[in-house]
């Protein structure tokens, strides 16, 4: 009976040690950083009046027989919860989240606190206001700090002053415009057309790469004669008739003159000349025709009056001995393969092509008549390509004077003598040859040994070489026919008749009488349409023309009384009466770098941006140019100097340019650029500007530079960020960091010992402290808050009513137990 005494009385003293820890944990709901806690209750031993047996046989086994002898206090826990976050606007109040507690000290001995409520004492140090503990942590040296030494105190003094820095560095981020305009024309004037004057200086760049300066109101323009100097030339060396050497005077045998001028700046267009086969063209004579200006006419002789002539197409380059295409598709039209090294392709009407020109016998058809058939299948052609290797190449220009020269190649006139147009008849001599152009298209060259030397005038007949080979001559074919009796007779066979060698043919003699001869030998006759005498050049005379290749605009400079108008490559104007401007470059863009001296004094320098060459795009690397300077007019390799207004601080920096790419990435000038300022006549300091974080892109610029260094300043206000950095705002503007808060960190935060004031101390069982940031750990600081009790009030009131129920219970207990050891006593009495 009395084992029931002492069981409610092990239950009474639980149960009030529970109350007593609810009781704690009610009172300290608006505690700082409070960590509420909880009781567990375990069973103490039992007295076993039997114990268990095994089951055997026919017997099963039995249970122990066992009566408990009350309950004890299991442990009292501290529940690390974290509590709500509660703002309080104080700066120097600070709420830890996560597991982690600050560090805090008195002496030598170290506490733990989940307790932000902190300020600064009257000497600068981070403290606990309550206890006067004072807060751990690493403070920053020249910028740096160490977090792997052991933390310390944290002291900011009010009134802290800031030493002035020097300016070292300066920064430039973000866009530059990437289609910025530049300038294209200053007062109606470009690169092409400058008028030079004292404030529009350019320099010229002549042939030979010879550079001058351009004179003084004198306009030029490219490709313009700058001088002259007229020379003559051996009729045996090559000259070009172009731009270098023109015009080009020839003196003929005899003192005839003729002058040829080229006014275009194509290189290679030269004045009429003929090229064949008999005046030494090679393979790469060349010629481009130009309708009206230089007509090209190709032939091929296949013998026997079978000639194929071709003019030039407009815009096309023809190369002597080259292949040539005729594309036909007149109806009407014969297409005949002449033999079998040319091509022969025929367009049917179904749209199929077909080469029907294998080595054999030539192909002929009638374009619009005949038809072709392949496969089975038979359709009418309406078109051919024919392609042959012409013999004969003739060029000749609408601006000559009537006189041709001719030449072996396209650019020379080198063969030393020239074609003089023939007025009336004449007869080739030993010096004076002539040559005769005949209706379908030959060149005959006629000597004083050719029989016959002439007269020839143009309407004459020129007949080729007899011959006696057995032959039909058909009809349609002016011919000169020699008889057996001597005597020789032009004639055009009629139609329906044919003249055979060996055969009859009847004239009438001049009395009227008609006589019948046999033929005995003919030769084919072609009208002359052209009579040209050949006559030997005796001299050349050229001038040698020195050509402006390139304008050089300089910086123009305007002002007050002479006001520029400057148009860009937006097709904008404007009209400006100060600055200089160069064509090709933008209007300079200003930055202003504020650079500070030893002695804390700013100074606003001025750095221009201007673009000073627009890429092509052709390649990647090939996109725009800028150029970065002082003045925002030189160009990068001259130094430019800055004095400010009282004469004793000047700025030197040589100009550089920087390259984008077509992609606007920075290729070439991303390093620093330097930046010399001197004060007075004893300090010197430099800075570098750092341009590699720029790109350029189409849109608005958007780029600015910022600087190191600072005036002095005196502390203002301090903040600290979610990472426990204690950062300080001076007067002169700059913010710098000057503490980080220390957090610890335990294995079993639970068993920390309780000192009281919300201090822990590190116990044998809270394990050893791992002191590092907030952010190493893992753990989160809101500034301006502290961390409320983590106690739930709901929590804590069931919890009462369930101790005082157990409470209750248990006393309930010792009142039965005492009541059946009366009734037991009474038993006796």
């Amino acid at each position: 009976m009395m084992r029931s005494l002492y069981s409610g009385v092990s239950g009474l003293k639980g149960h009030q040690t529970k109350m007593d820890v609810v009781g704690n944990n009610i009172a300290n709901v608006n505690t700082t950083g409070f960590k509420s806690s909880r009781v567990t209750f375990a069973d103490t031993l039992s007295q076993t009046q039997a114990g268990a047996s095994a089951p055997r046989g026919n017997l099963g086994g039995t249970n122990p027989k066992q009566i408990g002898l009350g309950v004890s206090v299991a442990s009292i826990d501290t529940i690390f919860t974290d509590g709500s976050v509660q703002a309080t606007g104080k700066n120097t109040d600070l709420c830890l989240s996560g597991n982690g507690l600050f560090v805090v000290k008195k002496g030598a001995e170290t506490y733990y606190t989940r307790d932000g409520a902190f300020e600064f004492d009257a000497n600068g140090n981070y403290v606990l206001p309550g206890s006067g503990l004072k807060v751990q942590g690493w403070m920053f040296e020249n910028g740096n700090i160490s977090t792997n030494s052991d933390p310390t105190d944290i002291v900011i003094q009010s009134g802290k002053s800031m030493k002035p820095t020097a300016t070292t560095l300066a920064t430039y981020a973000n866009n530059v415009k990437a289609d910025s305009a530049v300038i294209t024309k200053v007062n109606g004037c470009d690169k092409t057309n400058w008028t030079c004057t004292n404030g529009m200086p350019c320099d010229l760049v002549l042939t030979g790469g010879i550079k001058v300066a351009g004179t003084p109101g004198t306009t030029y323009k490219l490709d313009d004669v700058y001088s002259t100097t007229v020379k003559d030339l051996s009729v045996s060396t090559a000259l070009e008739v172009n731009k270098y050497h023109s015009p080009v005077t020839v003196t003929l045998d005899g003192g005839t003159t003729h002058s040829f001028e080229n006014t275009s700046t194509d290189k290679t267009w030269r004045y009429g000349y003929v090229l064949d086969s008999t005046t030494g063209a090679s393979s790469n004579d060349k010629v481009t025709a130009k309708k009206g200006i230089v007509d090209v006419t190709l032939e091929k002789d296949y013998g026997g009056g079978n000639v194929r002539t071709t003019t030039g197409v407009d815009g096309t380059t023809y190369t002597y001995g080259d292949l040539v295409t005729i594309e036909n598709t007149t109806i009407g039209d014969t297409v005949t393969q002449m033999d079998a090294s040319e091509t022969l392709v025929l367009t049917l009407a179904d749209g199929t092509t077909h080469d029907v020109s294998p080595v054999g016998p030539p192909q002929s058809y009638v374009i619009g008549t005949d038809t072709y058939t392949y496969g089975g299948v038979t359709s009418k052609v309406v078109g051919a390509k024919i392609t042959f290797t012409p013999d004969k190449m003739t060029v000749t220009s609408s601006e000559g004077d009537g006189t041709s020269l001719r030449f072996g190649t396209t650019t020379n006139i080198n063969e030393g003598y020239a074609l003089e147009a023939v007025t009336g008849s004449a007869t080739a001599t030993a010096t004076s040859p002539l040559v005769l152009t005949l209706k379908d298209g030959r060149t005959i060259s006629v000597t004083s040994s050719t029989t016959p030397p002439g007269p020839y005038a143009v309407g004459d007949n020129y007949a080729d070489a007899f011959t006696t080979t057995p032959a039909q001559v058909p009809s349609g074919t002016k011919v000169r026919i020699e008889l057996s009796d001597g005597t020789f007779h032009d004639d055009m066979i009629p139609t329906g008749t044919t003249y055979t060698v060996g055969g009859s043919y009847t004239y009438t003699s001049s009395g009227g009488t008609p006589i019948t001869a046999t033929i005995v030998q003919y030769a084919t006759l072609t009208e002359i349409t052209n009579v040209e005498k050949q006559t030997k050049i005796t001299g050349v005379k050229y001038n040698d023309n020195t050509l402006v290749e390139e304008i050089i605009p300089g910086s123009v400079t305007a002002s007050s009384t002479e006001a520029l108008s400057l148009t860009f490559s937006d097709q904008t104007t404007q009209t400006v009466t100060s600055g200089t401007y160069n064509i090709g470059h933008s209007l300079p863009i200003t930055t202003i770098l504020n650079v500070y001296d030893s002695d804390g004094g700013v100074h606003a320098v001025p750095v221009y941006f201007t673009k000073t060459a627009t890429g092509s795009g052709v390649t990647a690397s090939d996109g725009n140019q800028w150029t970065i300077n002082l003045d925002g007019s030189n160009v990068a390799g001259t130094t430019n100097t800055i004095t400010d207004s009282s004469g004793t601080i000047t700025v030197d920096m040589k100009p550089v340019t920087v390259q984008f790419s077509t992609s606007g990435q920075m290729l070439t000038g991303s390093g620093n650029i330097e930046l010399t300022m001197t004060n007075g006549a004893n300090h010197t300091q430099t800075v570098a500007i750092d341009v590699s974080q720029l790109t350029q892109f189409v849109g608005d610029s958007t780029f600015n530079g910022t600087t190191d260094g600072n005036p002095a300043g005196t502390l203002k206000s301090v903040s600290i960020d979610s990472s426990g950095i204690i950062q300080a705002t001076y007067t002169n503007g700059v913010r710098q960091a000057e503490g980080q808060i220390a957090v610890a960190q335990f294995t079993n935060a639970a068993g920390l010992t309780k000192t009281g004031s919300s201090l822990y101390q590190a116990s044998n069982n809270s394990g050893t402290p791992n002191v590092q940031t907030a952010t190493a750990l893992g753990c989160d600081i809101t500034p301006s808050a502290l961390e409320m009790s983590n106690v739930d009030i709901a929590n804590e009131f069931s919890d009462m009513i369930i101790t005082q129920r157990g409470f209750q219970s248990n006393s309930k207990i010792i009142t039965v137990s005492d009541e059946m050891l009366e009734t037991m006593i009474n038993m006796k009495r």
